[in-house]
């Protein structure tokens, strides 16, 4: 097994489609502003097969089985490192990455100065609110992933108060099982 290095995760992502005249219209009916589509790296598009595991690009997978349209998210790193893609289907509702490695869209913002009052990280439900806002905070792609990463970088803005409780349950991580020695036993005497 061959191991997929940032400079082929980045040229598979190139190799996708660009988006379609009526992919833009799609998302502007959505109320996602084109420019948000357009960079810093572009939204692509193309067909992927979705499983319990992630996403295959249908072109790549092992079955022929055939894919369904899917807007794709080159995520980087906060150096600009390519590190996954993300695939998403508003068809389907589904979101998910293709190597397991990334966590959130926008995960390189965890990394940034925030600048603002409270130095809030604003998290989104989906990335219709991500697109929406311009890129600006992230939309969870994997939480469980995510909780690992987010430990120490509050304040996260929700969308709303529901929204606030649905996240604060999906970071809460379990604390690990701890076990203790036992003691030797004393003789009695």
């Amino acid at each position: 097994m061959s191991v997929i290095t940032p400079l082929r995760t980045t040229g598979v992502f190139n190799a996708s489609n660009k988006l379609r005249p009526q992919d833009v219209a799609e998302l502007e009916r959505m109320g996602i502003p084109a420019d948000a589509l357009a960079g810093p790296v572009p939204v692509r598009s193309g067909y992927v097969v979705f499983d319990e595991l992630g996403f295959e690009f249908e072109q790549h997978h092992r079955h022929g089985t055939e894919g369904v349209r899917a807007y794709l998210f080159l995520v980087i790193d906060g150096q600009g490192v390519a590190r996954d893609v993300v695939a998403w289907s508003p068809s389907l509702n589904m979101l998910t990455t293709w190597l397991n490695r990334a966590w959130a869209l926008g995960e390189e913002a965890v990394y940034r100065p925030r600048l603002s009052l409270q130095g809030e990280l604003p998290v989104w439900r989906s990335p219709v609110g991500w697109l929406k806002a311009r890129r600006k905070g992230l939309c969870l792609v994997r939480p469980k992933a995510a909780a690992h990463y987010l430990d120490d970088a509050g304040p996260l803005l929700a969308e709303d108060m529901a929204h606030g409780a649905e996240l604060k349950q999906l970071l809460t991580r379990p604390a690990p099982r701890i076990l203790i020695p036992s003691s030797p036993k004393k003789k009695v005497a």
